[in-house]
C-alpha cells in the first residue's frame, strides 16, 4: 500500500469524524429530543475511531516491516558478498594444493 493511499484513508476518515461530529452539534442544538439520532451517530463517531486507531497502528505495522525487509535484504547482500569472497579464496586455496 502506498503511502499516499494510506495519508487519502485517513484524511477521508478524519473529514468524515468531522462533518458527522458537526452534525451531532447541531442536532443537540436545534433538536435534543432526537436521542435516537444522536445515539446513532455517536455511536459511528465511536466507530470511525476505531478505524482511525486500525489506520494508525497498521501504518505503524508497515514502516516496521518495511525496515525490517529492508534490513533483511542488506543482510542478505552481504552474505552474497561473504559468499563470493569464500569461495574465490576456496578456489585458490584449491588451485595452490
Amino acid at each position: 500500500m502506498e503511502d499516499l493511499e494510506i495519508f487519502k484513508a485517513q484524511v477521508l476518515v478524519q473529514y468524515t469524524y468531522a462533518k458527522i461530529q458537526d452534525s451531532v452539534d447541531h442536532i443537540k442544538k436545534r433538536n435534543p429530543h432526537r436521542t435516537d439520532l444522536i445515539t446513532s451517530m455517536e455511536s459511528s463517531l465511536s466507530d470511525l475511531q476505531t478505524v482511525r486507531n486500525t489506520i494508525e497502528l497498521m501504518e505503524k505495522e508497515l514502516r516496521f516491516a518495511r525496515s525490517t525487509a529492508f534490513r533483511l535484504e542488506r543482510i542478505g547482500l552481504e552474505l552474497k558478498t561473504e559468499l563470493k569472497e569464500l569461495k574465490n579464496e576456496n578456489e585458490m586455496l584449491k588451485k595452490g594444493l
